[in-house]
């Protein structure tokens, strides 16, 4: 009778088969659920702090009592959020930020002095974005606006 060897090979068959299915439900779940959530909130908030930022610089870029201005700032944009291409665009006098994931997305109002007569443009990210201002015949016009265009 020499079936003491059989119980070490089944006890370390059922231990390899446990560590196994707990490494797939754990996989499972973090890149089944976590993974892509903790994502998704990361995409979301880094649109919201690019937007808020963006929102400064325009608005430090328009001379508080002025009426006659020509400012041309840079402001700086991530080349991307969640791997993926973005525009900033005016919808009236707020900030908009537009990105293909329907998740991500964040709008801004501008605090503008009443000199301000039109804002417009927008800015695609991955180039150089720059914040316009300019005299015009009723007051200020800011523009949004990317290089070479």
């Amino acid at each position: 009778m020499n079936n003491r060897a059989v119980s070490t090979v089944v006890e370390k068959t059922l231990a390899i088969g446990l560590v196994t299915l707990f490494v797939s439900l754990v996989s499972l779940t973090m890149f089944g659920g976590v993974v892509p959530d903790f994502r998704a909130a990361s995409g979301e908030e880094l649109a919201e702090r690019t937007l808020a930022k963006a929102t400064e610089r325009v608005q430090q870029a328009v001379p508080p009592n002025a009426t006659r201005a020509d400012v041309r700032m840079r402001v700086s944009l991530p080349g991307t959020i969640r791997r993926a291409g973005y525009r900033v665009r005016v919808d009236g006098r707020a900030l908009v930020l537009d990105h293909p994931s329907d998740r991500i997305s964040a709008r801004t109002p501008l605090a503008l002095p009443q000199s301000v007569v039109t804002v417009d443009g927008e800015w695609q990210s991955g180039g150089p974005a720059y914040v316009r201002v300019e005299r015009v015949e009723d007051g200020l016009a800011v523009r949004l606006e990317t290089e070479g265009r």
